[in-house]
């Protein structure tokens, strides 16, 4: 080895060395930087673990949300409907109301009418029995007595009764 320009000897002492060395390093630097590398890595172990946990969590109340959601829309929907039905329920009830009342001021109505009616006609015979004993009295030249009066007068009534109504 000597023609390759090797010594023996130094090359075991370099060799001895380098392995001292070598240990001495693994136990003094390459222990501890290998123990921090690992809690190194397991610490980005955890908090990809824990990234993924918290990701998984998020979607799972975002389904929650979204079912929740859900949920209070078909409520809104449902409340909507009943207001709806509310509603109209309401709406027939004040029609049939106003009905039942126009029908009933219509009846006082028709009853003030024909009360009226009756109360001018009561009247018109008054006067029209007073003008036909005045003009009977003229056409005959004698006093008609209260029996022949009403008898002439109730007829004469009833005929122009009998052609209002028609």
């Amino acid at each position: 080895m000597d023609a390759l320009g090797i010594n023996l000897s130094g090359l075991i002492t370099q060799l001895v060395s380098f392995i001292i060395l070598f240990l001495i390093l693994k136990k003094v630097l390459f222990g501890p930087i290998n123990k921090i590398l690992q809690t190194r890595a397991k610490k980005i172990q955890e908090s990809l673990e824990m990234a993924e946990n918290v990701k998984q969590e998020a979607t799972e109340s975002a389904e929650k949300l979204e079912a929740e959601i859900n949920i209070a829309r078909q409520e809104g929907q449902k409340l909507i409907g009943d207001a709806r039905d509310a509603a109209e329920k309401y709406k027939q009830q004040e029609i049939l109301r106003t009905t039942s009342e126009s029908e009933e001021m219509i009846k006082k109505a028709n009853k003030s009418i024909e009360k009226e009616r009756d109360l001018a006609i009561q009247s018109v015979r008054k006067e029209f029995s007073s003008l036909v004993i005045s003009a009977a009295s003229k056409v005959v030249e004698k006093t008609i007595d209260q029996k022949d009066h009403k008898e002439i007068l109730d007829k004469a009534i009833d005929d122009e009764i009998g052609k209002v109504k028609k």
